[in-house]
């Protein structure tokens, strides 16, 4: 449910203000629900995605493991890698952005209204078929564990 709250107020900062906003309440065929904000003097789709979870259910000694699960996904799907992940959102004019917190996991989108369909699919690849090469494995899973030792580093008092 906070996802649907996180994505109506996402499309809704988005909009000029109004006196009057229409938010429709949408079910997907799985059974997903959702709210719609559509106003078509916007040529963006933004859209924002939450679920339960996030890195509190990290299994005991596999701290950072929803971590690099998040970070993987943005680096490939199918038979594209890293580089041509990036190129092909840069193309569409996109943005996504994969989020884990200590109790949810998030998914922003925003691209251009007449890219929609082909920034969908490539969302969608990355979240269904990600590429998890050993390369892009390595890399980010030196970037997690960099992250974990910065944590548990005592912060140092630079006052003088």
């Amino acid at each position: 449910m906070k996802w649907c709250i996180t994505f109506c107020l996402t499309l809704l900062l988005a909009l000029p203000l109004r006196a009057e906003v229409a938010i429709q309440e949408v079910t997907s065929p799985g059974g997903v629900t959702a709210w719609l904000v559509e106003d078509h003097n916007i040529p963006f789709v933004a859209l924002e995605l939450r679920f339960k979870g996030g890195t509190s259910l990290d299994r005991p000694g596999k701290r950072g493991a929803i971590n690099l699960m998040m970070g993987l996904l943005e680096e490939g799907t199918g038979d594209l890698d890293a580089r041509d992940f990036a190129k092909a959102r840069d193309e569409l004019a996109a943005s996504f952005d994969y989020g884990s917190y200590d109790d949810s996991l998030s998914i922003s989108a925003r691209f251009l209204t007449e890219t929609t369909d082909a920034a969908m699919e490539l969302l969608r690849g990355s979240l269904v078929a990600p590429s998890f090469e050993p390369t892009a494995l390595t890399r980010v899973r030196a970037q997690v564990l960099a992250g974990l030792l910065s944590e548990q580093r005592p912060r140092q008092d630079c006052r003088t």
